[in-house]
């Protein structure tokens, strides 16, 4: 019997039932926080050093450079292309969310209504999702292209122009010609999610709108928006989010260019990064859109937060 006492006093103790359920739940987060920390993290910690540092081709690859204090910020605030670059991504995604907005919700209402063909036109919306944004860049490339181009050939076939226009060689219509683009293919986006939120407005309240003799109009805008608010407060940020750090469509498009008329945030730090090798001050223009996801994320949260909270309300 003591040698029972003495055994039991010698082992470790046993985890309880609860430490054991806290420790296997640790363990299977641990390699989606490795992957957080390593994909995400990471590179984010090292873009913001990097906005500190007078970085070379020498330097870079030894993760160390001489400290440039706020040298590649004054960089950013005084380099016009840069300034260019920043209301360029200003004007190029309030232009985008308009349009995208404008278009998807006609279509989420047209789509609301019963005609035939309707599954039909719905799956034809998504296409634009299936074409990787470079291949889009070059399709619009060819239908915009000076010489040959379908828009101008429409254009003169209806009598609208009597000569070639240059969309993406004016540095005055290029950054509208890519605008057309990307609203074409953020479309579909607003149009599913607005068309999911008209679904979810109850029958009844449209139907007694009606009676109290409201008309369309007045039924969309005193009924169906207030409802369906909280899922266009969503959409437009994710779709600021989507918009704002677009690189592929205007890398296939124009590049940049002419002249740098069409340089945004992203196709610009990435010239002064890649083609200059100046890291730095592609770092410190980068972290303006840093700012941007900063400040994205915790209103996305509360506005998913009050979403719910509104949802749930709703069915109680």
């Amino acid at each position: 019997m003591h040698s029972d006492e003495a055994l039991s006093k010698s082992s470790p103790p046993r985890l309880s039932a609860w430490r054991k359920q806290q420790l296997a739940g640790w363990l299977f987060l641990t390699p989606a926080i490795v992957y957080l920390l390593f994909s995400f993290a990471l590179p984010i910690v090292y873009n913001v050093m990097l906005s500190f540092e007078r970085t070379s081709p020498a330097t870079i690859a030894h993760f160390t450079a001489p400290f440039a204090g706020l040298a590649n910020y004054r960089f950013v605030l005084h380099d016009p292309t840069s300034r260019a670059a920043i209301v360029h991504t200003l004007e190029f995604t309030v232009g985008s969310l308009l349009g995208q907005f404008v278009i998807g919700f006609a279509l989420a209402l047209l789509f609301s209504l019963r005609f035939p063909g309707r599954t039909f036109a719905r799956s034809l919306v998504i296409v634009p999702w299936l074409l990787p944004l470079i291949v889009t860049g070059v399709m619009f490339r060819f239908l915009f292209q000076a010489e040959g181009g379908a828009v101008n050939q429409l254009l003169r076939n209806v009598g609208l122009a009597h000569h070639s226009v240059q969309w993406l060689n004016d540095p005055h219509l290029a950054l509208w010609t890519i605008l057309v683009a990307n609203i074409w293919l953020g479309v579909p986006f607003f149009t599913l999610l607005l068309y999911s939120a008209l679904q979810d407005v109850p029958v009844e309240v449209k139907e007694a709108a009606i009676i109290d003799g409201a008309g369309p109009w007045q039924t969309l805008r005193l009924v169906i928006v207030p409802i369906i608010l909280p899922v266009i407060e969503v959409t437009l940020l994710l779709g600021f989010v989507f918009t704002v750090k677009v690189f592929d469509l205007v890398i296939g498009l124009t590049g940049g260019g002419p002249a740098n008329s069409t340089q945004l945030i992203t196709t610009w730090s990435y010239n002064l990064s890649f083609q200059v090798f100046s890291f730095g001050e592609g770092a410190a223009l980068n972290n303006v859109l840093l700012v941007a996801a900063l400040f994205c994320a915790p209103l996305y949260l509360l506005l998913s937060r009050d979403s719910l909270r509104r949802s749930s309300g709703a069915g109680t």
